[in-house]
């Protein structure tokens, strides 16, 4: 199932487009009076193939205006270590719940439209965005995008309410905002990143056996059946003694479907709980998980042409439940991966037994379409999707847009 990272509903390339709404003090207007606090913080999912994943953040800056520019006055701003061209930080140490304090801000009262993350460059701050391959360990800079230099925009709004403190969680997924290119030995950083509400639940778990627990993964999945969208709410690794969190986990909308939670690890299938339940200012628990092995396969393919903008990516999706009366049924994110920017080749390992599939807190049942994926993949705003069967064997599937 690796890797499996946070994957939300519209996501852009450059940035993902799907935002939980970040205010936690109502709603005020842009006619509000008084001063508020803005208070912002980092964390991240799991990392595919990466030790170490740093970043050097600068600033976070907002704006009223969904179109200001840059350049235009009303920004404001929090510094994060000025005194020392930004703070360093490990993505990979933000798991399991742990976040990253940015800073915070005083704020006139109202509604904000804007959010931007700004990152050091490295030919300005030597080291300043950097991976570390596990493969060799080999430390490797990371290319950062022409935007970087107005800040990666985030253009949904919170609101700030007189006297009261307003937490912005950013999300940076590592695994999958960084882009190989090819045999040139460079890595590209694509950001992606979405926002959390920090006033909101958490999901805690173990899993077994021990040997899954190097290379398994937990996420928090919403399954859309009018569009057939998956996104991934929250992902993480499962820790050395089998434990794991999620937090923090926005409550999904009253109305709609809800949260799919899904383990996986390489050599094991899949298993799902429907249904999970969150509340605010709550701790789910969900009972221990033990993963059984499975054969893996691999489903290869290229996607053309090789954009500049933007490269492409692949989303492994899974039907495990079949949509019965008033059940909308359950597809799963199996797998995620970037194609490489410079080939536009992809790689990517399914199980290959079917998933073991519950509501929340009943007996696991097996699942439909053993070894039956869809894959979706994009270019920029483009999608295209095509099926594979792995049951005979590793699959090939190439698009072009």
């Amino acid at each position: 199932m690796l890797p499996l990272k946070s994957l939300a509903t519209g996501w852009l390339p450059a940035l993902s487009a799907a935002v939980f709404v970040a205010a936690c003090g109502g709603s005020g207007g842009a006619g509000s009076s008084g001063t508020g606090t803005l208070k912002v913080s980092l964390t991240d999912a799991p990392a595919c193939g990466y030790d170490n994943v740093w970043v050097t953040v600068t600033k976070v800056r907002v704006h009223r205006s969904e179109t200001a520019g840059d350049g235009d006055e009303g920004w404001s701003e929090v510094l994060v270590d000025p005194e020392n061209n930004g703070q360093k930080i490990d993505l990979l140490e933000l798991q399991n719940g742990v976040l990253a304090e940015l800073g915070q801000t005083a704020l006139p009262a109202g509604h904000y439209s804007q959010v931007r993350l700004m990152l050091a460059e490295n030919r300005n701050v030597t080291n300043a965005n950097e991976i570390v391959l596990s493969a060799d360990r080999k430390r490797v800079a990371l290319d950062t995008p022409s935007a970087q230099q107005s800040g990666l925009k985030l253009k949904h709004g919170f609101d700030v309410e007189p006297n009261t403190e307003v937490d912005l969680v950013l999300d940076f997924d590592a695994c999958r905002s960084i882009v190989k290119a090819g045999n040139s030995g460079k890595y590209n950083l694509k950001p992606v990143i979405a926002v959390l509400p920090v006033l909101a639940g958490s999901i805690t778990g173990v899993v077994d056996p021990q040997a899954t627990r190097v290379n398994a993964e937990v996420s928090l999945q919403r399954f859309d059946p009018g569009t057939g969208a998956v996104s991934v709410v929250r992902a993480t690794t499962v820790r050395a003694d089998g434990t794991w969190t999620l937090s923090p986990v926005p409550v999904p909308p009253a109305s709609g479907p809800g949260y799919n939670l899904v383990f996986g690890a390489r050599g094991y299938a899949s298993v799902v709980y429907t249904d999970i339940p969150i509340v605010t200012g709550t701790t789910t628990s969900v009972p221990a998980v033990t993963l059984t092995g499975s054969a893996e396969r691999r489903i290869t393919g290229k996607i053309s042409p090789v954009g500049a903008d933007f490269s492409g990516a692949v989303q492994i999706l899974q039907r495990v439940v079949d949509a019965s009366g008033a059940t909308a049924g359950v597809v799963i994110e199996s797998t995620f991966t970037n194609a490489d920017a410079t080939s536009g080749d992809y790689e990517a390992y399914v199980p290959l037994a079917r998933a073991r599939v519950a509501p929340y807190s009943q007996l696991l049942a097996l699942g439909i379409n053993g070894g039956a994926y869809n894959v979706l993949a994009t270019m920029g705003p483009q999608t295209k999707s095509e099926p594979s069967d792995v049951n005979a064997g590793d699959d090939v599937v190439n698009f072009a847009f």
